[in-house]
């Protein structure tokens, strides 16, 4: 791992940290109702005697974050599925940059079935914003998650994406050691996955020469997360609705805590994963003429094509598309029965929120008919403008 002092700020936290780390956390006032709620069928004094004896991060992860992931699937979802192994090769590093849909589960599904697959989990990207509680930042640090710091004066902001940038090149070229990292800042609330340019343009900062052939290095693998049901779409319809009527939208106090907990104990239904190519050989053959926005705009193009044509579609989204195109076109795929109950269950929802009902049933039915409604821009129309001009608009 990469222990150059320069990154100390930003790191996660290595084996020969681990056991001071983690008795300050055990020691916290917070680590019971955390241990309670991940492992609410354990004491947990045993939990905590059990996590005292841990010496190594990939012990800790191996032994405890492991079982807590597949304790909240067995709770929460009807399951797991996964495709597109094939493509990962145990001795590579990668840069995995996946859709963004729940702030903790997505990279933790992901190291989920890498570790299942016997490969070294990868390093987690996770935004500052989420940890301003001291223990959630420890523990964040303790599970190989490094630090992307935001909302800072502009100044700082570069200097804080140069650090980043560099951290991200050397973790995976210098160490070949994968990392994740969102293809965008924030969740795709409505549903319309698309890389930033300026989340590539960070990862290009530590360039040195060629910009194609940095990004090539990084050896990006594209990677797609599919949920049937989302347990935050209540709370994302409620942002989309307040940016469409009132031009804007302000967190509660808390809610980004509050949004990682529902996220981990609601319902998700059926989910599945989807490891893509790497498109380092698709970025090779893009001309080397380029201009550096160009350049990052087709490798945005190619990333959007691989996660939105791997989305795995889910009853939630065929009866979503029908309802708002007033088609039976996929009927053949779910039952009226199910299309009863999704529609029962987006009323319930509505009838809890403020708002004109009509409007925020539109805005449920096209984050859950989003992606199969990119899916088919895709296949009708070209690539390139499709990906370059609709979804990046």
């Amino acid at each position: 791992m990469i222990d150059d002092p320069i990154y100390n700020d930003i790191r996660p936290y290595r084996d020969h940290e681990f056991k001071a780390e983690m008795g300050k956390l055990l020691d916290s006032p917070h680590s019971d109702l955390l241990i309670s709620t991940v492992f609410p069928d354990m004491p947990v004094g045993m939990v905590k005697d059990h996590l005292r004896t841990i010496s190594t991060i990939n012990e800790f992860q191996e032994k405890v974050i492991y079982k807590a992931v597949m304790n909240i699937l067995a709770k929460t979802s009807a399951g797991l599925s996964k495709s597109g192994l094939e493509n990962l090769d145990v001795t590579s590093a990668y840069l995995f940059m996946s859709n963004h849909r729940d702030i903790i589960l997505d990279p933790g599904l992901i190291n989920t079935v890498i570790f299942e697959q016997g490969f070294e989990t990868a390093e987690v990207a996770i935004g500052d914003n989420l940890l301003q509680t001291p223990w959630v930042k420890d523990l964040a640090r303790l599970n190989k998650s490094f630090i992307v710091k935001r909302n800072l004066p502009v100044r700082e902001l570069i200097n804080s994406s140069r650090l980043l940038s560099n951290y991200i090149k050397d973790t995976i070229v210098k160490n070949n050691h994968s990392v994740w990292i969102a293809q965008r800042e924030g969740r795709a609330k409505d549903g319309n996955d698309r890389t930033q340019p300026g989340l590539l343009n960070m990862v290009g900062i530590s360039a040195e020469g060629s910009l194609k052939a940095h990004l090539m290095r990084l050896n990006i693998l594209p990677v797609s997360l599919s949920y049937e049901t989302d347990p935050c779409d209540v709370d994302k319809a409620r942002s989309l609705y307040s940016l469409k009527f009132f031009g804007g939208y302000t967190k509660e106090e808390n809610e980004d805590n509050l949004a990682m907990r529902k996220g981990i104990l609601g319902y998700k239904g059926n989910i599945h994963i989807h490891f893509g190519k790497p498109i380092r050989d698709e970025i090779a053959a893009l001309p080397d003429d380029l201009h550096k926005n160009e350049l990052i705009q087709q490798v945005g193009v190619l990333l959007d094509k691989q996660i939105i044509g791997n989305y795995h579609l889910f009853k939630t989204n065929r009866i979503a598309y029908d309802i708002l195109n007033k088609s039976n076109d996929d009927y053949t795929f779910y039952s009226a029965k199910e299309k009863h109950a999704f529609i029962e269950d987006i009323e319930q929802k509505i009838s809890t929120m403020a708002g004109d009902p009509l409007e925020l049933k539109t805005i449920f039915l096209e984050m859950y008919a989003r992606p199969y409604q990119n899916q088919l821009l895709m296949e009708k129309s070209d690539p390139l403008h499709v990906f370059g001009l609709l979804i990046h608009k």
